[in-house]
């Protein structure tokens, strides 16, 4: 089995119409929400507050070039406790259509067991949706994160409708859960 996470990058910034698109950065509601995002991932599929993992730990976080899936990425990485080296920039996946990414991901390299893909609308939702055989999803939020299992032991199988859903997340889900501090508890499990 193969896993893979998407990400859509967290809410950027706007206000300045001189700034080129590849070059927003987030604002400060998606500086709040990529690491209560990285966190409660990391919680609660990632095993990091003690209880079992329902995933392994990400081999590589694959990102957009542009500036707000990259901080994004930069963002959640330490709180999936693994190295910043695991970050790797891929031009390809800016503003990616779905079959531009169903190709990356059918490059990974087969050592990896677990990749997250830090991307953008409508690409990465419509990548999301047709990768899964049963579950729907709505188009992503900023920040949300689809978690799907493969049923393949290489990524070059990788094809359409044939993964399962495990997750699906979004920042508004995580502050109507847990409104005092948006993260599960330290022992609690939960599989949203």
């Amino acid at each position: 089995m193969k896993y893979l996470t998407l990400i859509r990058h967290a809410k950027s910034c706007w206000n300045d119409e001189s700034v080129k698109d590849h070059d927003r950065p987030l604002n400060s509601r998606g500086l709040d929400n990529a690491p209560m995002m990285g966190r409660f991932i990391a919680r609660t599929y990632l095993g990091t507050n003690g209880v079992t993992a329902l995933l392994p730990m990400p081999d590589r976080l694959i990102s957009s070039t542009a500036l707000r899936a990259h901080t994004t990425a930069q963002i959640m990485q330490p709180e999936f406790g693994v190295g910043s080296e695991l970050i790797t920039l891929e031009p390809r996946a800016y503003l990616a259509e779905p079959m531009t990414l169903l190709q990356i991901v059918q490059g990974f390299d087969d050592d990896w067991n677990h990749v997250m893909i830090f991307g953008h609308n409508p690409g990465i939702s419509e990548f999301a949706e047709a990768m899964l055989k049963r579950d729907l999803i709505d188009e992503m939020p900023t920040c949300a994160a689809v978690l799907m299992e493969l049923p393949w032991d290489a990524w070059a199988a990788a094809d359409w409708k044939e993964s399962r859903l495990i997750g699906y997340i979004t920042p508004k889900l995580i502050e109507k859960r847990f409104p005092t501090g948006h993260e599960p508890k330290q022992n609690a499990s939960t599989n949203d």
